[in-house]
């Protein structure tokens, strides 16, 4: 609803103050840190001038209050930093609450920062209890936790604004309804390099799961292009902002690749945070398994999907199933017992027989994993024996380590499994994908789980491609962590593990919560059908609604790609759509395109270890491309390589990646059924 004359004249003189405040707090804090700047060089120049007068432990006081002041300093400007970026936008929010208990009435404006004079607030942080109001309600009943309690009334008008270089564009009075005018505005922009954040855009079902404080084991089922993602970085800002012992070094994030991570890495920095920890589950395999090859996650699916051979097909499935931790459990149960001291063992021309010895392996310290029961039988003989500890134990540990009848790290047991088997047996230098969870799983049963207790939150996106056991690892690593972990069953891309429901994972831990996010922002409505049809989906809820763009089918003979794709690349451009993706189904695919095309301007080709600009038109494999999104799509496949039946969720993901444009080249409807 559009405002009147007089009610846009008093916005225009509200933001015209809220500036003023802004560029005077700027002001003030720019002063306070050329002046603690100023206090640092000068105690630092102190300290250097006078070292010879401190004592050590003096000394060490001395740079701890220095590194105090540098840390409140780095905090000064970080928030200075925020207060800039503010003067672009200052809020794009406002509810007009009435308070049931006081009867006053409040306007509400709610940015990206909190902007305040003295003790008034012009404009509230989006992540304060009080702005929830304008998530959580239309006009009407409303109500916010406060410090001092619960806090209701009634909202008596909400409004947007669109507010660009201090300058009030567009102003209107809404229920935020999820297709408003606001949200469509944003929805209808392009693509960009990078993931922006959608703090003027949340979304009532998206804001509960970001301010989610009660559950410490948090499941999310998104569709795609239900924002997930960008649900979990708001909602780690949120923590970041509300519990104050919590700061950027506590989060640790698993991403599906590090082109994803470069992806989102402007979201945190828009949302005044610093970035957090992140790795992914391959990286962080490679660090625990200290192996110099270790297959990842694309190249496993590159490798699997062209695999006819139905035997080797099932060991595959046999390694990632639920059932094979059972099996795990039982094989190390039985080695564990097999495990003794044939011979005496000779340590400092003492004698100790293996019948005490097994004694103390199989008896006395049963309980314990095989490496702490070797530590404690090391720290008993150097007490009998009257040997320091600390210069003896570690050298006994090895000793008797290599006096066992059998090795006793992961890649020995889980080879003995497997030559149980009659399967082959792997190498250490040379860890395929299938075999990665497993030997992580027998490294940690024999050496104990580490607790990363300075981990806090772990957020773990694409779910849908961890098998429970990796999640249980993960669970097991970080026992006072709170998760939070997101994914959509839809878009399980490995065809040797799928869930029934991401809700499965509630009985890893207990007091877990389950939840479903089953709007798509991503894509236009056209192409919210076409790629519904592939799985039989029928309870996606479409939001965008900005174009009519059909999706187009086309046969493209191998001798005209040169000419036909870019004619399409062109269509797209021509439609204004910057950032758009030829999506090929496997990287040789990506590699063929990519040496035809060479001479089209402005089209690169993204490898897997990819984390430079993705800016412009790019050739990507299927793969590669969860959990990205672009102005256009093309699906292309070779002809004699389509997508078929069992592909049909790597089909959905290259589909659903497509914002406002898709084209699909040498794909038959008919080889894709619905479920």
């Amino acid at each position: 609803m559009a405002l009147t004359a007089n009610e846009l004249k008093k916005e225009k003189e509200y933001l015209k103050k809220v500036l003023e405040v802004l560029k005077a707090n700027i002001k003030t804090g720019d002063l306070s840190v050329d002046k603690q700047k100023q206090d640092i060089y000068e105690m630092k120049k102190f300290m250097w001038d006078n070292s010879s007068d401190y004592t050590d432990e003096e000394m060490m006081v001395q740079m701890h209050n220095m590194d105090h002041e540098v840390d409140l300093t780095n905090s000064k400007i970080n928030q200075l930093m925020r207060l800039k970026r503010s003067l672009q936008s200052p809020y794009f929010g406002k509810v007009l609450f009435e308070s049931e208990e006081f009867k006053d009435i409040m306007p509400v404006y709610i940015g990206m920062n909190s902007i305040m004079e003295d003790t008034n607030f012009y404009v509230f942080d989006w992540r304060s209890p009080i702005s929830s109001l304008f998530y959580n309600y239309e006009l009407g009943d409303a109500e916010y936790e406060a410090p001092m309690g619960k806090v209701k009334g009634n909202i008596l008008n909400k409004r947007q604004f669109k507010i660009e270089d201090g300058k009030l564009i567009r102003c209107f009075d809404s229920s935020i309804n999820i297709d408003d005018e606001f949200l469509q505005d944003v929805l209808a922009k392009q693509s960009s390099e990078k993931m922006q954040n959608i703090v003027s855009t949340i979304q009532k079902e998206q804001n509960e799961i970001i301010r989610n404080t009660a559950d410490k084991f948090l499941i999310v089922q998104g569709i795609a292009g239900s924002g997930k993602t960008s649900v979990a970085l708001h909602r780690i800002a949120y923590l970041l902002y509300r519990q104050k012992h919590l700061s950027s070094k506590n989060v640790l994030i698993f991403s599906p690749n590090n082109l994803f991570t470069h992806y989102i890495s402007n979201v945190l920095p828009e949302l005044g945070e610093q970035n957090v920890m992140t790795t992914t589950f391959h990286d962080f395999s490679k660090s625990i398994l200290q192996s110099k090859n270790i297959e990842s996650f694309t190249d496993y699916l590159d490798r699997v999907y062209k695999i006819n051979n139905d035997n080797e097909k099932n060991i595959i499935k046999e390694k990632m199933s639920d059932e094979f931790k059972a099996e795990l459990d039982s094989f190390y149960e039985k080695y564990l017992s097999s495990i003794a001291f044939d011979n005496n063992v000779s340590i400092n021309d003492s004698i100790i027989s293996a019948r005490s010895l097994n004694r103390l392996l199989q008896n006395k310290w049963s309980d314990r994993n095989l490496e702490t029961r070797l530590e404690l039988i090391a720290k008993q003989i150097c007490e009998a024996l009257h040997l320091n500890q600390k210069k003896s134990a570690g050298k006994i540990q090895k000793h008797l380590a290599k006096s066992l009848n059998k090795k006793i790290d992961a890649f020995s047991i889980y080879n003995a499994l497997l030559r149980e088997k009659g399967l082959d047996e792997i190498k250490q230098d040379n860890v395929l994908y299938e075999d990665i969870t497993p030997l992580l799983y027998l490294h940690f049963k024999t050496k104990d789980f580490p607790n990363y207790s300075d981990v806090k939150q772990v957020v773990i996106d694409e779910a849908q491609d961890y098998s429970k056991l990796q999640i249980e690892i993960l669970n097991m690593l970080f026992p006072n962590a709170s998760f939070t972990i997101l994914g959509d069953v839809n878009q399980t891309i490995n065809p040797n593990y799928k869930y029934n429901s991401l809700g499965d994972l509630r009985q890893i831990r207990d007091k877990s919560n389950y939840l479903e996010l089953n709007k798509t922002y991503r894509s236009s409505e056209e192409i919210i059908d076409y790629s519904n049809k592939i799985l039989g989906l029928n309870n996606v809820c479409a939001i965008r609604h900005d174009n009519k763009i059909p999706v187009e089918e086309f046969d493209i003979e191998e001798e005209n790609i040169i000419t036909e794709i870019p004619s399409i690349l062109a269509k797209m451009e021509e439609n204004g759509f910057k950032k758009n993706a030829i999506i090929t189904k496997n990287k040789e695919e990506a590699i063929y395109l990519s040496k035809l095309l060479r001479n089209i301007k402005n089209l690169s080709l993204v490898k897997e270890n990819s984390k430079g600009s993705m800016s412009g038109n790019i050739i990507i494999p299927s793969y590669m491309s969860k959990g990205l999104e672009f102005d256009g799509v093309i699906v292309y496949t070779d002809p004699d390589n389509q997508y078929t039946n069992e592909e049909k969720n790597l089909y959905y993901v290259v589909l659903s990646r497509a914002q406002h444009q898709l084209a699909v080249c040498n794909q038959e409807k008919i080889k894709i059924k619905s479920r």
